[in-house]
């Protein structure tokens, strides 16, 4: 190779040739905000008190005087009421054990357009929570905001009442602030309720709890930033060349169905950017009955397999053989492949900056999920950089068909604002 080829070409420098002055040399550079002024709001429920399995709305005015929406949550408080049974102990369904475990399904409106249609949540959450945040947040954080991992005690339980605070996901768990001020007509929320045995499990004795026990108190909180009327004039002029506003945020679809030994599903997503897609598996019988846990467990897995369009995209061995002394060869969950892929499919595989709520034994008994990646770069400033896709297939097998699969697919949207404050879904 000569010596004039890559790197001493004149035409094509590397950037380790030249000499730059560090940041952290240098005078700080950044800018403060513009002129703007913060101020925290709640809007209650126009729904009142739900009784579970019913359905609470949370609707906002948008419009000039709105401002922009920044650190979201959804705030409730569970009553529950019964005849009185001695040292009942009990805690939220799921690995992560949450307050999430209320909620069934969610959705969001701007105006007559949907924006998001998330069922069944608990189950989407609880993938979040167990895989996609830090273990040390779920059992310090989470348990003073979700009562995340913890036995509740309620003593001779004649009444109990707990107020929750839950992150939103979704349109309004983008990390981008939401502009209010440049839509027009109502933002709505809606949160439907799980039932009561979908949401707890009891450790000791289970209540009989009456018709008085209900979901009260429930409101959307954020921070509204309002900046001056300068900004919002030049960015609406702006708007008014043509120019949309434009809002990244993560989709999440879920969608659940009864496990077969051996299956095929098809789903027509038609998403320009899938990153990628988790499964879960809980026993059925776990979403009806109080005394059960509701984990994820394996369920046999043998087989995932996942084309894209009639590509497939994973190859990868779930299964290895084992030999203890003379026993014959037997068959069992490749744990650190699956767990690999999983973390490959929210795009923190290796990542020492964050330990999983889950360890070696509870992976497999507790908190079992498997994931595919569709994500074709991980980096942050490009946008729609998953995997574009008609028809995801998905071919898997399992030991048992008394379970119930859940699948997530995450995927990239952008919502577009008209300078008529219109939107539009980009997808």
């Amino acid at each position: 190779m000569s010596l004039h080829s890559v790197g001493f070409n004149q035409s094509y420098l590397l950037p380790a040739h030249t000499d730059a002055v560090p940041d952290s040399f240098m005078s700080n550079k950044n800018a403060k905000p513009i002129p703007s002024s913060l101020q925290t709001v709640n809007i209650p429920s126009l729904s009142g008190n739900q009784s579970f399995g019913g359905s609470s709305v949370i609707q906002l005015p948008l419009g000039n005087s709105a401002g922009y929406m920044c650190n979201p949550y959804i705030r409730f408080t569970i009553n529950l009421v019964s005849a009185g049974v001695a040292n009942s102990t009990f805690n939220f369904k799921g690995a992560a054990a949450a307050a999430t475990a209320c909620i069934n399904s969610l959705q969001t409106y701007v105006n007559s357009v949907q924006i998001d249609n998330i069922q069944n949540a608990d189950q989407v959450y609880d993938q979040l929570l167990c895989h996609s945040t830090s273990n040390d947040w779920l059992t310090h954080d989470g348990q003073v905001l979700l009562g995340a991992q913890k036995n509740i005690l309620t003593g001779a339980c004649t009444a109990f009442a707990g107020t929750y605070c839950v992150p939103l996901i979704g349109l309004l768990g983008s990390q981008q602030a939401f502009p209010l001020f440049l839509c027009n007509g109502v933002m709505q929320i809606q949160i439907n309720w799980n039932a009561l045995a979908r949401m707890y499990v009891y450790t000791t004795a289970d209540p009989a709890w009456t018709a008085a026990s209900t979901v009260s108190g429930v409101q959307l909180v954020y921070d509204r930033i309002s900046p001056e009327q300068a900004f919002v004039d030049s960015v609406r002029n702006n708007m008014m060349q043509g120019h949309k506003f434009v809002y990244s945020y993560s989709n999440f679809q879920n969608t659940s169905f009864q496990s077969a030994a051996n299956s095929t599903y098809n789903f027509g997503l038609n998403v320009s950017s899938l990153r990628g897609i988790i499964e879960s598996s809980v026993l059925t019988t776990n979403l009806t009955d109080t005394s059960l846990t509701g984990y994820s467990l394996p369920n046999g897995l043998s087989a995932f397999q996942v084309t894209l369009d009639g590509r497939n995209i994973n190859s990868n061995n779930f299964q290895y053989n084992y030999t203890v002394g003379a026993a014959a060869a037997a068959v069992t969950i490749n744990q650190s492949v699956v767990f690999a892929e999983l973390q490959r499919a929210i795009g923190r595989v290796f990542d020492a900056g964050i330990s999983d709520a889950s360890d070696q034994v509870t992976f497999n008994t507790t908190s079992f999920a498997v994931g595919v990646s569709a994500q074709r770069v991980n980096e942050g400033n490009m946008a729609f950089s998953g995997s574009p896709v008609s028809v995801v297939s998905i071919q898997q097998q399992n030991s048992a068909t008394t379970y119930t699969n859940f699948i997530t697919f995450m995927s990239d949207y952008q919502l577009l604002i008209d300078a008529a404050g219109s939107v539009e879904i980009v997808r």
